[in-house]
């Protein structure tokens, strides 16, 4: 795109009426004179100063984590409003080039469309996170989010590369110039035309007030865009989303390089230019290694950081029931979390209460931190609440291991607690119920019992607390026996399967 300075003629002789008035006429002011007299009174060709406008070789979008959660619907407006954005820039791009005349605001309509098109990948993928699960994936789509923007921090990188290259090679070109032409460089002598391979970026001053409202006009909205974008992207923690923000960022950026490449020019500083140029290239690359990096650790699923999970780990500890959380770890998936953690729960509460406790810990992060998308919970019970006297007879018990000679299995207890009642108290108690429970490999036992109704209180503790020993006796691994008298109805229907087995084992020592 060529900036031709004969074609601000217009706006030259106003700045001359003006700039008359003083008396001190500068050397500029001459130089100026000389450059925008009419192009019929010049005999040479007029000089053609080409200022790179855009360096613009790809963009790129994101999405993410905070107490003010987005919804999907909110997040996917914001996205088409990009989109919408840079399909009406392309236009109005296309049609002021049209209208005009202008090849350099035609060019740089081709060349919105390349933002059309990423806008138009990153509203597609993050469509596509956001799609409810099936059976093909069963733990969400949230990793297109996380491809979508590792392939638009691909392009940022790229188009830093192309913004570095083409401003490394106007260094080198006005390094190594001989000094007549470096002279003529510096005092507005010397132009020079710029082209790049396929299309070429410039403000064309051929048709100066066009140029300078549309590059305007996009600088102010792709600013605008980047604001929206990336506070959206940070409350939601959306790669996907502050990556687009940085699309919008550069073409914004790139524009202003270009204008102040127009007055370097101007002032016979051209070196502004490509310094310029070299600043913007190192901020869209750091910006793109970063986007870049952390889409491939989501992509291998690495741990979120301990101190962004705290949230969520006060938020399980004060839910009732939870005596302890251990193990809490986490993995995002676009701008979704995936967590598993580990409570800890009454040793001895039944398995429906421990369910229970469960789902009240995934309905209370769910409310909580709306980002959290999946919650895997595993149980366990909270050894330090087992009572005092428990933990002595575990430690006794080891002591005395040596002197028992059966170990009881989870699978065999009912048969092994019915076999001893059986030979030892057949006549005084019938086993009803056994419920075990397992802490650190040894085994508590609570055994529901029924005896005759003739039975007196004292007499029934006595050979509870004799079939207790004899349990402990038996068994290396029982650490503890607790026989329960039922004096009323079973919550649920008998155990048939424990009766059965309780009957044929009488039958044999009859």
């Amino acid at each position: 795109m060529g900036f031709r300075f004969q074609n601000l003629n217009p706006v030259y002789r106003i700045c001359m009426t003006r700039l008359s008035s003083h008396t001190h006429k500068t050397s500029e002011i001459q130089f100026l004179n000389s450059r925008f007299v009419d192009p019929s009174l010049v005999h040479s060709q007029n000089p053609i100063y080409v200022i790179p406008r855009r360096w613009h070789l790809g963009h790129s979008h994101h999405d993410g984590h905070h107490s003010h959660h987005i919804s999907g619907k909110e997040g996917e407006n914001i996205f088409r409003l990009g989109l919408a954005s840079d399909i009406a820039l392309a236009t109005g791009k296309a049609l002021t080039g049209y209208l005009s005349g202008s090849t350099a605001i035609i060019a740089d309509a081709a060349h919105s469309v390349s933002d059309v098109v990423l806008s138009g990948i990153a509203l597609w993928s993050f469509k596509a996170a956001k799609a409810p699960k099936d059976k093909e994936h069963p733990y969400g789509h949230g990793k297109f989010e996380t491809l979508g923007a590792l392939g638009i921090s691909s392009m940022l990188l790229v188009t830093a590369g192309g913004i570095a290259w083409h401003a490394i090679d106007l260094l080198l070109g006005l390094m190594s110039a001989d000094p007549q032409t470096f002279i003529q460089s510096l005092t507005h002598e010397h132009g020079h035309s710029h082209h790049h391979v396929g299309h070429h970026h410039g403000i064309d001053m051929n048709h100066p007030i066009l140029a300078l409202n549309m590059t305007i006009l996009s600088i102010s909205i792709k600013e605008g865009l980047y604001w929206i974008t990336k506070r959206a992207g940070e409350r939601q923690s959306s790669g996907l989303m502050i990556a687009n923000a940085w699309h919008h960022r550069a073409d914004a950026i790139s524009s202003i390089v270009a204008l102040i490449g127009v007055g370097g020019s101007i002032l016979g500083m051209k070196f502004l230019d490509p310094l310029a140029g070299l600043l913007v290239s190192g901020m869209i690359l750091k910006v793109g290694l970063e986007t870049g990096y952390h889409s491939v650790l989501e992509l291998v699923d690495a741990a979120i950081p301990s101190k962004q999970l705290d949230p969520v780990k006060q938020t399980i500890l004060q839910v009732e029931g939870v005596k302890g959380c251990n193990h809490l770890r986490g993995r995002r998936a676009g701008s979704s979390l995936h967590v598993d953690v580990n409570i800890e729960v009454d040793p001895f509460c039944s398995v429906s209460a421990a369910h229970e406790i469960g789902e009240n810990v995934r309905n209370q992060i769910h409310k909580s931190h709306p980002e959290v998308a999946e919650v895997f919970i595993h149980i366990d019970p909270a050894i330090s609440q087992v009572f005092p006297s428990v933990m002595d007879q575990q430690e006794s018990a080891a002591e005395t291991v040596c002197q028992k000679n059966f170990r009881a299995e989870d699978n065999g207890i009912e048969e092994f607690v019915s076999r001893t009642i059986l030979s030892k108290f057949q006549e005084k108690m019938v086993v009803e119920r056994i419920t075990h429970h397992l802490l650190q490999g040894k085994m508590l036992l609570q055994i529901e019992v029924s005896m005759p109704p003739n039975v007196l209180i004292r007499d029934a503790m006595e050979v509870a607390k004799m079939a207790e020993e004899e349990i402990l006796k038996t068994a290396s691994n029982v650490i503890h026996v607790s026989i329960q008298l039922r004096l009323g109805n079973p919550i649920s229907q008998p155990n048939h399967h424990l009766h059965q087995r309780q009957s044929a084992l009488s039958r044999w020592f009859l």
